[in-house]
């Protein structure tokens, strides 16, 4: 059994490790551009490029779980809206803007607070305004954990590039009448909230997906992955179990 993970911004993917040593089978979290060994990001880089990235890694397997996390999420959906050979499709909060470019905001204070080369308050933007965080969660995270933070910083401009992608991405919900695999979408509790975009894509992708349901993450956020791996990795075998 084959699972391929598509993280998300601001991660890589050693932040997935211990989900991956949890789930029953061979486990791909292949790092996407701007990480590591992969490919830079470039000036080219488009939404695209990253579909046209998971697909390589699909091809390497058979009849694979694909799961993807919030612009990870994205990337895993439209990927599976273009394959035929899944069995299962597994997207956590995933950043679909179903309302319409939601980043622009954040992207522009984002933007302003490289160019002035402030990149602590670039990725206390991102931490607070899209990932969901609180400003004391940001502040502790800061000064307690000042090696993490630090790690945070050398990811904000591959989480620029990706912000800017997904801004001049332009969905169309026909896509989802294309998936046709058993899909369950998941939801944090905490995140579920009116000014993050993660509960209404989630509940939008559960009603127009055919035959998807809506699993929700008691107590959890955006980052369950690292804050509670043995209830990820267990609601994903869970549902792979039961389809």
């Amino acid at each position: 059994m084959d699972f391929v993970i598509a993280h998300g911004v601001q991660t890589t993917a050693d932040h997935w490790a211990e989900v991956a040593r949890r789930l029953p089978g061979r486990v791909l979290v292949p790092n996407r551009r701007g990480r590591a060994d992969s490919p830079p990001i470039g000036p080219d880089y488009e939404l695209r490029t990253e579909v046209d990235d998971l697909h390589r890694v699909l091809d390497t397997t058979e009849h694979p779980f694909l799961v993807g996390h919030s612009y990870g999420g994205l990337i895993a959906l439209l990927a599976a809206a273009e394959r035929d050979d899944l069995t299962a499709l597994v997207l956590y909060e995933p950043v679909v803007p179903v309302d319409g470019p939601f980043a622009r905001e954040p992207l522009k204070a984002i933007t302003e607070a490289l160019d002035a080369g402030d990149r602590d308050k670039a990725f206390e933007i991102v931490s607070i305004e899209l990932i969901g965080d609180s400003p004391r969660y940001a502040e502790a995270f800061r000064t307690r954990n000042p090696v993490g933070w630090s790690a945070m910083l050398e990811l904000i401009d591959s989480t620029r590039a990706e912000i800017e992608a997904l801004d001049r991405f332009r969905y169309d919900p026909a896509v989802l009448e294309k998936i046709t695999v058993p899909t369950t979408v998941l939801l944090g509790e905490r995140t579920d909230r009116p000014e993050l975009v993660y509960g209404r894509a989630a509940r939008s992708l559960t009603r127009e997906i055919e035959g998807a349901e809506l699993v929700m993450l008691p107590d959890q956020g955006h980052i369950a992955h690292l804050t509670a791996p043995d209830l990820l990795a267990d609601t994903i075998t869970k549902f792979i179990q039961h389809r």
